[in-house]
C-alpha cells in the first residue's frame, strides 16, 4: 500500500487557551484511569481521535493476542474535545486521564510547560535507544527543554512545493532550475506576464491564526520559528524577519493573490484561484486526486526551495506523539503498548494499513507499501516526502503562549501585507509586545 499524509484540523488557539486557564499548578493527584476488572485482567485505555484512533484500535487488537490478560481500550473521543478532556484531566492531578494519549504536536510543549508532572518519562520507560529510528527534528519534538522524552513520534508531515507544471511550461521557465526563493520571486514575474496566474495566495489580513502557515514554513527554511528552545521570543530575529520580507516583497511585485485561509486550498487546487505553486503540508498529497482529478497532469510536486543557497529545503509541517499519562499505574505496560505500535515494524504495519498516516517510524519507510507510484503526480511521491523527512531539521518550539505568538504575528503580516508596513519593525513591535504578554524574554541573534 502507499501511505498518504492527511490533514486533520484543530482548533488549536481554543485549544491552547484551555490549557492555559486551566493551569492552577503542577500535578498532584494520583487518580488513575488504567484498571484491572473483575476478571483480574490488566486493561489499557488510550486516547485518541479520528484516524490516529482508527489505527490504535487495530494495534490494540494485535497487541492483546501477544499479551494474553491485557486489554487495550482505545475511545475516539473527537476532535476538539479531546484537548478539554485531557486539559480538564491534568488541571484534576491525572485524575480521568486515560493510560495513553495521542497529542498533537503543537499542544506537546504547551502541556509539558502547565502541567510539568503530566507525562510519563518515556526515556525512563527505555525509549532512549528507539532516538535512532525517528527524524530527529521530530524526536526532539516530544522532548521537554532539559532533553526528557515525553513523547513517541506518530505521524508526521512535512512542508512541500506543489506547483503548476502547465503555467511554468508557458512561461518558459525550468522549475527544477530554482534553488532558491529569491529565485522563485524572478520566475513569478515571468509567469505571470505570460499567463496572468499570480505566484502564490495568502491571507493577507490573516482572518484565520493558519493564515501564518507560509511565514511559518518560510521562517523554519531560515532554522527559527516563534521561540527558540529557551522558550525566549524569537519572533524578530533575523530568519523571522527574512521570512516576512520575502512575503512583502511578493505582495509588492503584485504577485500574490489575497484568499481568506478557509477558501484557500480547495480553490487554488481545483485552479479556480490560478496560481503557480501552493506550499503546503505533505498530507496535501492525497488530496489532489479527489479535488481535482481534472487537473491530473497539469499539478507537480517538489521539494521546496532554499531561503538562501545550501540552506533548509524542508520543513516541519506537524505531527502528533503518543504518551503515557504519569497517572498511569501501569506505565510500563502502556509504553509497551506505544513501544509496538509506533516503533515496531509489526505494529506499524497493521497501523498504517488502517489509518493511512504517513508514519514516523523510518524503518517502515522501507517497506513495499513505500516503492508505489503516486497516479496523480506519475512518481513515487513517499520517496519525495521521506527525503525530505530525512533533512536534519530542528525541532518547533511551541510553547504554551504559542497562540499569543500567532496573534501578534497575525497582526504584524497585517500591517505588512494590507499597509505596507516594514517587515522589521513590525515585528519588532509583536516581538515586544509578546513578551510584555508572557513576560517571555526576546531572543538575541
Amino acid at each position: 500500500m502507499t501511505a498518504s499524509p492527511r490533514r486533520r484540523r484543530r482548533a488549536r488557539v481554543g485549544a491552547f487557551t484551555a490549557v492555559t486557564a486551566l493551569s492552577a499548578g503542577l500535578l498532584t493527584g494520583c487518580s488513575m484511569s488504567s484498571a484491572d476488572d473483575a476478571s483480574g485482567k490488566d486493561t489499557l485505555t488510550a486516547w485518541a481521535w479520528g484516524s490516529p484512533a482508527t489505527g490504535l484500535k487495530a494495534t490494540a487488537k494485535e497487541f492483546e493476542k501477544s499479551h494474553p490478560g491485557v486489554t487495550v481500550k482505545v475511545q475516539d473521543v473527537g476532535n476538539p474535545a479531546i484537548w478539554d478532556k485531557i486539559t480538564t484531566g491534568m488541571a484534576a492531578g491525572g485524575q480521568g486521564l486515560p493510560d495513553v494519549m495521542d497529542i498533537g504536536g503543537d499542544y506537546m510543549s504547551n502541556y509539558l510547560e502547565t502541567f510539568p508532572g503530566g507525562f510519563a518519562n518515556l526515556g525512563d520507560l527505555g525509549a532512549g535507544s528507539l532516538a535512532k529510528d525517528f527524524p530527529s527534528g521530530l524526536w526532539k519534538g516530544g522532548q521537554d527543554p532539559e532533553g526528557r522524552q515525553f513523547g513517541m513520534p506518530f505521524e508526521v508531515n512535512t512542508n512541500l512545493l506543489y506547483y503548476r507544471k502547465d503555467l511554468f511550461q508557458k512561461a518558459g521557465v525550468d522549475v527544477d532550475a530554482i534553488h532558491t526563493w529569491d529565485q522563485m520571486l524572478t520566475a513569478g514575474v515571468k509567469i505571470k506576464k505570460a499567463t496572468g496566474a499570480d505566484l502564490f495566495a495568502v491571507d493577507k489580513a490573516a482572518s484565520q491564526a493558519d493564515s501564518a502557515n507560509f511565514f511559518e514554513m518560510l521562517a523554519r527554511l531560515e532554522g527559527t520559528f516563534f521561540f527558540n528552545g529557551k522558550g525566549e521570543i524569537s519572533l524578530a530575529d533575523e530568519g523571522s524577519v527574512k521570512a516576512l520580507t520575502f512575503l512583502k516583497e511578493a505582495n509588492d511585485k503584485h504577485l500574490v493573490v489575497d484568499i481568506p485561509q478557509s477558501q484557500g486550498t480547495t480553490s487554488q487546487m481545483k485552479g479556480q484561484a490560478p496560481v503557480a505553486i501552493m506550499p503546503g503540508a505533505s498530507w496535501m498529497v492525497g488530496s489532489f486526486a479527489s479535488t481535482a482529478p481534472e487537473l491530473k497532469g497539469k499539478w507537480g510536486v517538489r521539494m521546496s526551495p532554499a531561503m538562501k543557497d545550501g540552506g533548509f529545503t524542508a520543513s516541519s509541517a506537524g505531527g502528533t506523539y503518543l504518551t503515557v499519562a504519569k497517572s498511569s499505574k501501569k506505565q510500563q505496560l502502556a509504553y509497551e503498548y506505544v513501544k509496538y505500535s509506533m516503533a515496531t515494524l509489526a505494529g506499524q504495519k497493521v497501523l498504517t494499513k488502517a489509518d493511512g498516516l504517513f508514519p514516523s517510524y523510518e524503518p517502515m519507510w522501507d517497506t513495499a507499501g513505500f516503492k508505489e507510484s503516486n497516479p496523480y503526480f506519475g512518481f513515487n511521491t513517499n520517496q519525495l516526502v521521506i527525503k525530505a523527512l530525512s533533512q536534519d531539521t530542528p525541532p518547533d518550539y511551541y510553547t504554551k503562549d504559542f497562540p499569543k505568538a500567532l496573534k501578534v504575528y497575525d497582526d504584524a503580516q497585517t500591517q505588512v501585507l494590507v499597509k505596507g508596513a516594514d517587515p522589521r519593525t513590525a515585528l519588532q513591535r509583536a516581538a515586544t509586545l509578546l513578551g510584555q504578554q508572557t513576560g517571555r524574554k526576546t531572543a538575541k541573534d
